[in-house]
């Protein structure tokens, strides 16, 4: 996993004018399969100037050599980022898959990270009982533990009888006591986890009485950000968490995505700083008005693209309506709006699940909210 002010970091890197590499490459079990990982791998290489690639060739070697000898710990997509001279090397493994590319410049190509944080939820997961609790970070598939609180202090169980049964109440409130100090440190510790990690999504997990005694001491800033709940040993391994979590992710997912959806093609048809259909579209992404994009996964939209002012459409038509210019033939619009919209800082939304996708074809197949 990768933090933002890590990426901050990276970007800031001073090569003092040496060449970065920065390879972006689909390493899934299918293309590890023959090794045709590596063979897209130097075929990005070929694409290179060859000036550059006498520049970087300590990196490349380091590169090719590290994709042939590390290949079982691959996940889908590995970002690598190298510069021999100033000694960078910095690998990043997602479970998502993003464009195969390699960029050599003088600094690290850190935008396809940054768009990352901006359009993939995190999600905390605390998992406590009386004396114990432990958080997890949910992001991109992967699971990640950051810590426990324990407090050996709070009493356990006492059998009942005999000189006990007249004390009990009083030992009763005593744990009681030392319960809520347990759950108040926590509260002040997970708090901070939140703000740091820049997480808005939470899911709790535990035994009921457990999770009753937390909601009542939890601050309202921090229920706000419950999506859900789940039974959960405390000494669960970290994927037994991500077991239970996930499918609470998913129908979270698919409601917000509904949702979005909903939103957009209300406000659409309402003229609301929102609008539908690639025509539109690639016309508000040219004026860098588009705030987020909405694509459905996996679909293409043919049309023609201005090749000297980047007006698209599906129009049948010959020249271009803004600038008289020759139109190029487009296999697909919905890759360059999502280009576009990339390197204007806008939010971009994949649908994925089919009933969504199919509303969202039907209503012009990708769509946006304006900024403005």
């Amino acid at each position: 996993m990768f933090e933002r002010k890590e990426l901050e970091v990276l970007e800031k890197f001073n090569s003092e004018g040496n060449f970065v590499v920065s390879l972006f490459l689909n390493v899934s079990p299918q293309e590890r399969k023959r090794s045709g990982y590596l063979s897209k791998f130097k075929n990005l290489i070929k694409t290179l100037p060859e000036d550059k690639i006498s520049s970087v060739r300590e990196d490349i070697e380091k590169i090719e050599k590290f994709l042939q000898s590390e290949r079982e710990s691959f996940k889908k997509f590995i970002i690598l980022y190298s510069c021999s001279k100033k000694g960078l090397w910095q690998r990043y493994d997602l479970n998502i898959k993003l464009n195969d590319e390699i960029i050599i410049d003088k600094t690290p190509y850190t935008s396809p990270l940054f768009d990352i944080l901006d359009n993939y939820q995190k999600y905390g997961v605390l998992l406590v009982d009386k004396r114990t609790a432990r958080v997890f970070l949910v992001f991109l598939g992967d699971i990640e533990e950051y810590g426990m609180v324990h407090h050996d202090h709070v009493p356990g169980k006492h059998k009942k009888g005999g000189w006990f049964a007249l004390a009990e109440k009083r030992y009763e409130r005593h744990t009681e006591h030392h319960v809520k100090m347990h759950l108040k440190d926590v509260i002040d510790k997970f708090g901070d986890f939140l703000r740091d990690r820049e997480i808005r999504r939470l899911i709790v997990a535990g035994p009921d009485e457990a999770i009753y005694e937390l909601m009542k001491m939890l601050p309202e800033s921090i229920k706000q950000k419950i999506v859900g709940r789940a039974l959960i040993e405390k000494y669960a391994s970290a994927e037994e968490v991500l077991d239970k979590v996930m499918p609470i992710i998913n129908e979270y997912e698919q409601m917000k995505e509904s949702e979005t959806l909903s939103e957009l093609i209300t406000r659409a048809r309402k003229n609301d700083n929102a609008i539908l259909g690639i025509d539109d579209v690639m016309k508000y992404l040219r004026d860098r008005r588009v705030m987020k994009l909405i694509v459905p996964k996996d679909y293409k939209i043919e049309g023609k693209v201005c090749s000297s002012c980047g007006f698209a459409t599906q129009q049948n038509i010959d020249c271009c309506i803004e600038c008289g210019g020759g139109f190029i033939q487009s296999a697909n619009l919905i890759e360059q709006a999502t280009e576009m919209a990339l390197q204007n800082g806008a939010l971009i939304e994949v649908v994925k699940d089919e009933k969504e996708k199919s509303l969202l074809i039907i209503n012009g197949g990708i769509g946006a909210f304006l900024r403005f």
